[in-house]
């Protein structure tokens, strides 16, 4: 997996549908990846990063507010990690939209630069 350092190249990535991973905090990363068939935008955080209650306060965000995250989908991964994943937008999409949409989902808003 390419590690990548600035957001542009990030989504650069996204784009070419290449694996690539973006660390924008200790334990909290957005990796491209495919998933349900489709090429996306997950936000990966790390087991150990993970804040009491986050999961919890995440999916209840996720289904009481489901008009904002209705395309998101919320698991944990085969190491533990709290996965957000979003499909790339397709025509005229934003990924900082999505990018933003999932720290928001998790709590982490404070993250978004």
């Amino acid at each position: 997996m390419i590690q990548v350092s600035e957001k542009a190249s990030f989504y650069a990535h996204v784009v070419a549908e290449r694996i690539a991973m973006w660390s924008v905090a200790p334990g909290v990363s957005f990796i491209s990846r495919a998933e349900h068939r489709n090429w996306g935008i997950a936000l990966h955080i790390d087991s150990r990063a993970l804040m009491p209650q986050q999961m919890h306060d995440a999916l209840e965000r996720r289904f009481v507010q489901a008009h904002l995250f209705s395309d998101y989908f919320v698991f944990l991964n085969v190491q533990r990690d709290f996965v957000v994943w979003h499909a790339a937008p397709e025509f005229g999409g934003s990924m900082g939209d999505i990018r933003e949409r999932e720290l928001m989902l998790v709590g982490l808003g404070h993250l978004n630069h």
